[in-house]
């Protein structure tokens, strides 16, 4: 007959969880009522940091991927590099022609020309008053507009330095006014052409995608409980690809996918390319020694069960099995790493979890 032998004792599970505590149970079942039951025992071991297994995509650090926009509405007239092609700062991409881009040059001009008539105004009026002619104000108030025409021309010139595109010697009879260069804003390669020779845009579409390779990063998802076991300067290997990397940034939030994601410098290269997906395996240090630590160990996933909402073990004894709750440091489809009051060696159910947490239900 089964019976439930309350224990005077509470286990504690650990600095994060002291306020809460579950009142072990055991259950006493003979060896007979065990085999009917289909339980059988594996051994704790002390948890080791194994390599994580993840899956991970080759990209370049933030700043080293740049996209050449459309400046204002129009079309690509002629493309001067095409993808594949490395490319040095300033180096020309294509033509780009834009009436907007026409009439922002007139702009730029007119307020030039405001300009020079500003000042040749306030020379006039100075000179006028340096002789007594006219009052000071009549200066103060040309200077003003000299002022306020040369605060145009530096926002037409802004405008243009800020659309990326040169005109000054690239227009001709054929190009016209409104067409200018776009040019590369960084040394790298073109990884891609958006749009074709004649098709009309809107401002900010992508037409071209520069690339500086030369330095190649990992971004990392993998779940939570895996990301919580890593610090900064973790080893991260592909041996497929005689590669290696350390890591250099952890999330501490996760995705819409509830995955953590993690940043990886590739340090040797070896056959990796820019954009592939490919799996990687991450050797975690920072809890190194406190998975070898006498409270952490490491058990088949399958060997957990939950009882009043904290995780537990079966654990053998003499008379049967004890309930004994333990916090989940790392967990995956085959194994997982937990704390609590275990020792090497200590028996724990593997099999028949849902036959003895159905008994200890019955009998709670």
């Amino acid at each position: 007959m089964w019976r439930i032998v309350p224990v005077a004792l509470t286990i504690w599970l650990g600095a994060l969880n002291a306020a809460a505590q579950t009142p072990d149970r055991t259950l006493a079942i003979d060896s007979k009522q065990r085999a009917a039951l289909g339980v059988t025992l594996t051994a704790v071991q002390a948890a080791q940091a194994e390599p994580l297994q993840a899956s991970a995509s080759v990209t370049v650090p933030a700043g080293r991927e740049i996209a050449v926009t459309a400046p204002y509405p129009g079309q690509m007239v002629r493309i001067l590099a095409g993808i594949g092609d490395p490319v040095k700062v300033g180096a020309a991409l294509g033509q780009f022609t834009s009436p907007v881009a026409g009439d922002a040059r007139r702009l730029r001009q007119e307020a030039g020309i405001d300009s020079r008539l500003a000042k040749a105004t306030l020379d006039r009026e100075q000179a006028l008053f340096d002789e007594g002619l006219i009052p000071e104000s009549r200066v103060l108030a040309a200077r003003a507009r000299l002022e306020t025409s040369q605060a145009s021309v530096r926002a037409r010139e802004a405008e243009l330095l800020a659309s990326g595109m040169q005109f000054e010697g690239t227009a001709d009879a054929k190009s016209g006014y409104a067409t200018g260069l776009l040019r590369a804003p960084m040394t790298g390669v073109v990884m891609e052409v958006f749009t074709p020779i004649g098709q009309r845009v809107e401002a900010g579409t992508v037409l071209f995608r520069v690339v500086d390779a030369s330095q190649l990063q990992l971004d990392i998802q993998l779940a939570p409980e895996k990301a919580a076991l890593l610090k900064m300067g973790d080893p991260v290997s592909i041996p497929r690809r005689q590669a290696n990397a350390k890591i250099t940034g952890i999330s501490q939030a996760v995705d819409a996918s509830q995955l953590a994601r993690v940043r990886a410098l590739i340090q040797t290269r070896g056959s990796l390319q820019l954009g592939e997906l490919l799996s990687v395996q991450i050797h975690p240090g920072l809890r190194r020694a406190e998975l070898g630590s006498a409270t952490s160990w490491q058990v088949p996933s399958r060997c957990l069960s939950q009882w009043q909402g904290k995780p537990i073990l079966f654990v053998s004894t003499q008379t049967g099995f004890s309930v004994q709750p333990v916090d989940i440091v790392a967990s995956n489809d085959d194994t997982s790493v937990v704390t609590g009051p275990l020792t090497a060696g200590t028996q724990v159910a593997v099999s028949g979890i849902a036959s003895l947490r159905a008994l200890l239900q019955s009998e709670r």
